[in-house]
């Protein structure tokens, strides 16, 4: 998936894909489905620096999955 579906919105970002993954599963173990959209190229890897990692949930799930993720964070 390079763009997101129509009404989905970014609700979580890194650079870490394994952060990434970790959000996504806690999202749905709550029930709360995301995809991933990972813009750089695997090809050219080494020149992905700055790569991010955007996670998207659909609209109507945005303030749930917010919630599940500022719960999450520690202090």
């Amino acid at each position: 998936m390079n763009q997101p579906p129509d009404n989905w919105v970014l609700v979580f970002r890194s650079t870490s894909e394994y952060e990434v993954d970790i959000v996504k599963a806690m999202l749905a173990d709550n029930s709360v489905m995301a995809e991933m959209i990972n813009s750089h190229d695997h090809l050219l890897e080494s020149l992905n620096v700055n790569k991010e990692i955007g996670l998207y949930v659909h609209k109507s799930e945005l303030d749930k999955a917010a919630k599940i993720i500022k719960d999450s964070e520690v202090e």
